[in-house]
């Protein structure tokens, strides 16, 4: 009975050793909006190739229904079919949160209907591309409302996808699950590059960032404030850091005419020095 139960035993374990790695879990997608959900993967390129990730974005229809989907946001600019413009209007959040693009850009919807593509009863449609650089998209219809951020500090980040949708002529919002992205190789938390200011002083220039030691900020870092026009801007320079908190001293872009005061809940990027 006993060499019967060692038997048993190293069959069991056996089975466990050589399980392929097409039997690994699969991500769990984001949560159902419009009968549809949407799945995030992020992987590194391969050794040897350049610096950068292959992303793959799944949009599945969770119903026992087909549902016609299109781009919510479109662009005629991006070349390429439905799935084209689909890619182009992922979207990219990040934790640490890192700075919008700002600036300026002429809107070019075209005068053709997006296109659109039907999705039968738990179907699956998949977007897949290669990335190079620090950044997890090549194109994208607007910067002004699909973010590609540049993550300029390595480290381990917490990513989320959104993409913004038309189902049966109402825009729904998808938002994926959370994936794990290694920038340049580190597992550790990154610096935090982009926070709000708590208060500013008008009279003495100073200002306290709600970003502190434990998110790697060090007297010295410098954060540029937006407050007007671009180019009408304030730098703070931090010089003493506590925990959760730092403080400094403002000075502006320019001597006259003077730019917009910074006013508390201002959002500030840190300047880059490398």
């Amino acid at each position: 009975m006993m060499r019967r139960h060692i038997a048993l035993l190293a069959i069991v374990v056996l089975s466990f050793c050589n399980v392929s790695p097409a039997a690994e879990v699969v991500a769990e997608p984001g949560p159902v909006a419009g009968g549809l959900r949407m799945r995030l993967l992020v992987m590194p390129n391969a050794a040897g190739e350049p610096e950068g990730f292959r992303v793959q974005v799944d949009v599945i229809n969770s119903t026992a229904e087909p549902i016609v989907i299109r781009a919510d946001r479109t662009s005629s600019r991006i070349e390429g079919g439905f799935e084209a413009q689909l890619e182009a209007a992922v979207s990219i959040e990040s934790y640490p949160a890192i700075e919008p693009w700002l600036g300026q850009v002429m809107l070019d919807p075209g005068k053709n209907p997006a296109p659109e593509k039907t999705l039968a009863a738990g179907e699956t449609l998949s977007l897949k591309w290669q990335t190079t650089g620090k950044r997890l998209k090549n194109r994208v219809t607007n910067p002004l409302d699909i973010q590609d951020p540049e993550f300029i500090e390595d480290g381990l980040y917490s990513i989320h996808a959104t993409l913004a949708v038309k189902v049966s002529g109402r825009s729904v919002l998808l938002r994926s699950n959370e994936q794990l992205v290694a920038v340049g190789g580190s597992r550790e938390l990154p610096k935090h590059t982009y926070g709000r200011l708590w208060w500013a002083e008008e009279k003495s220039r100073k200002a306290e960032i709600g970003l502190g030691s434990r998110h790697k900020v060090a007297a010295g870092d410098r954060f540029l404030i937006h407050t007007g026009t671009i180019g009408m801007n304030w730098t703070l320079t931090i010089t003493e850091v506590q925990d959760d908190r730092s403080n400094g001293t403002l000075e502006p872009s320019q001597a006259s005419p003077l730019p917009w005061f910074p006013q508390s809940g201002t959002y500030a990027a840190l300047v880059r020095t490398k």
